[in-house]
C-alpha cells in the first residue's frame, strides 16, 4: 500500500489474521459499544464496524488530527486522540468492551516505565461494570520467531514481552478477572526480509495457513512458544 511500517498490513496472511480476530470478537462480544484503543491505521475498527459493533477509534497523537492514516481499507474512518500517554478522554463507563490489539507491549515504551498499570485502571475506568476487555497480539515471553531474530539480530522484536503470569497479576490489580487465554503466531505473519519466492507462497496460502497456526497453537507444550497471547478478561461488577 506504499506505507511505511505497515508490515503488518502488507500480506494477505496478516489481513487474514485480523480477519480471524475480529470474527473472534464477535463472537464473544455481538453488540454494544467498543473502544479500539491504539487504534493504528484502523484495520481492526474496520473489521468491527462491518460486524455490527458501534466502534470508537481512539489513539495516542496531536487531537487535531482526527482522520485515520490514508489506508485505502480505512478510508474516512475518524479517531479521537488524545496527547496524554495514559488518560482517556471519555467518562466514566462509557463502553461495553475494550480492545487491544498490538497496543498494551508499546505503553511503556512510548512514555515511562509504569505506565501499563496506568492505562489498565483508565481501562477499567471507562468500561462498564462487568464489561470485556480483549487483548490481542500480546507478544509472549518465549515466543520462537522473536528468539530467532534476537538470535540472527535481523528484523524487529518487541522489547517488552509478557509471561501469562505477569499478564494476569496485571489485571487482577487493575479490578479485572481473566475469563480465558489463548495463544496464536507460530507461524509467522508478518513477513519483512523474507525472500521474496516465501511471501509470494504465502500470499496465496494465507487464509489457510491462519487456519493451521489456531490448531497449532492449541496443542499442549508447543503452545507456549506461539508469538502471541490473546486474552479475555471482565472488569469487576461493583
Amino acid at each position: 500500500m506504499g506505507i511505511e511500517n505497515c508490515g503488518h498490513l502488507d500480506q494477505p496472511i496478516g489481513i487474514w489474521n485480523y480477519v480471524r480476530i475480529a470474527d473472534d470478537i464477535v463472537r464473544q462480544v455481538p453488540r454494544g459499544d467498543m473502544l479500539d484503543w491504539g487504534c493504528g491505521y484502523g484495520q481492526m475498527t474496520y473489521l468491527l464496524k462491518r460486524r455490527g459493533l458501534n466502534v470508537t477509534s481512539f489513539d495516542v497523537g496531536d487531537p487535531a488530527k482526527a482522520s485515520l492514516p490514508d489506508v485505502p481499507l480505512c478510508r474516512g474512518l475518524e479517531v479521537v486522540r488524545s496527547a496524554h500517554p495514559t488518560a482517556l478522554p471519555f467518562p466514566d463507563r462509557s463502553f461495553d468492551a475494550v480492545l487491544s490489539c498490538g497496543v498494551l507491549e508499546h505503553v511503556d515504551e512510548m512514555s515511562e516505565p509504569g505506565n501499563e498499570i496506568k492505562s489498565l485502571h483508565e481501562i477499567a475506568r471507562v468500561l462498564k461494570p462487568g464489561g470485556t476487555f480483549l487483548v490481542y497480539q500480546l507478544p509472549q515471553r518465549f515466543a520462537w520467531q522473536e528468539a530467532v531474530l534476537r538470535r540472527l539480530k535481523i528484523g524487529y522484536t518487541h522489547p517488552r514481552r509478557f509471561h501469562l503470569a505477569e499478564l494476569s497479576r496485571l489485571l487482577r490489580e487493575t479490578g479485572f478477572s481473566v475469563q480465558r487465554v489463548r495463544r496464536a503466531n507460530l507461524i509467522p505473519k508478518t513477513l519483512s526480509g523474507m525472500p521474496e519466492g516465501l511471501r509470494r507462497a504465502y500470499g496465496k496460502s494465507g487464509r489457510a495457513l491462519v487456519a493451521l497456526d489456531a490448531g497449532l497453537a492449541g496443542l499442549p507444550g508447543i503452545r507456549h512458544v506461539a508469538g502471541v497471547l490473546e486474552v479475555t478478561a471482565r472488569r469487576s461488577s461493583s
